[in-house]
């Protein structure tokens, strides 16, 4: 299990050496301590209304992640990484009904972000993708159904968790298969697929600009399941919510336009269409 640096290596001033043993000592610190707050008795996150080790947790993975983003962390050797990413796995099972495990969970989502894409078959032999795939349904019920952020918390909400199972589903086929499952479930196919032969149909051969379907809304999306919640996110007025909600539906249709038009409506994927250049979007200004 390896967290790779973003490839891009600071010139060596003559300090690099002791300022990278520093980073790793200083990573090193912050993995132990994070180890501690989850593996110590009593079982995490504890009863006791003064045991905080639930907010330590959640702490050093937030320094952890600001570390990273800032280009501050040295990379960590491969023994630390592989901690890193046992870790990462072990927070992910924690159960969602005590808020603390959940927001740890959400903590450790941002850090996965940052993960190689082959961190997803670790996660998918240790039966890590299940509660990645509850953190979406739980952040797609407080941000579309329940509504209670908006604008820049909408995206803090989304878009760490979009993003990582774009990228693991865009990686291994098996997780494509699990999370496409979950999104779009096999005793709703017969019923979709039904629609779409009658949607293909009406354009018959030769559709033109590559897409062989002109339904405006999605074909099969009733409210409150999970696509439905994600077609609702790719007109979400947040840009980096609405990016991501389509990259991940993008993801999991395959690269394929006519099932993304399909599956999403055409109305709603027309702007992914675009960015993919399956259709030309009208110049800006």
């Amino acid at each position: 299990i390896r967290f790779e640096s973003d490839g891009e290596e600071e010139e060596d001033d003559g300090d690099g050496d002791a300022d990278g043993a520093r980073g790793r000592d200083l990573t090193s610190v912050l993995v132990t301590t994070l180890a501690w707050a989850v593996r110590s008795d009593p079982p995490f996150p504890g009863s006791d209304p003064s045991d905080r080790r639930a907010d330590l947790a959640i702490e050093v993975m937030r320094i952890m992640f600001a570390l990273r983003a800032v280009g501050a962390a040295a990379t960590p050797d491969e023994e630390l990484m592989t901690q890193i990413g046992i870790l990462l796995c072990d927070i992910l099972h924690l159960p969602n009904a005590d808020f603390r495990c959940y927001d740890c969970k959400l903590a450790a989502v941002n850090l996965i972000m940052d993960a190689p894409a082959e961190y997803g078959q670790y996660l998918l032999v240790n039966n890590g993708i299940k509660p990645l795939l509850d953190v979406l349904n739980a952040q797609l019920s407080t941000v579309v159904i329940e509504r209670r952020g908006g604008g820049s918390s909408d995206a803090a909400a989304m878009v760490p968790i979009l993003a990582v199972l774009t990228r693991f589903s865009a990686s291994n086929n098996q997780i494509l298969r699990i999370v496409k499952e979950h999104i779009f479930p096999p005793d709703a196919e017969e019923g979709f697929q039904s629609k779409a032969q009658e949607e293909r149909a009406k354009l018959g051969v030769g559709a033109a600009g590559g897409i062989g379907a002109k339904n405006m809304a999605p074909l099969d999306a009733p409210r409150g399941t999970t696509r439905w919640a994600l077609t609702r996110l790719m007109t979400w007025p947040e840009t980096n919510v609405k990016r991501c909600a389509a990259e991940l539906l993008w993801a999991v249709c395959g690269g394929d336009a006519t099932e993304f038009v399909l599956r999403t409506g055409f109305g709603n994927a027309v702007h992914m269409l675009g960015i993919r250049g399956v259709v030309d979007l009208p110049a800006s200004g």
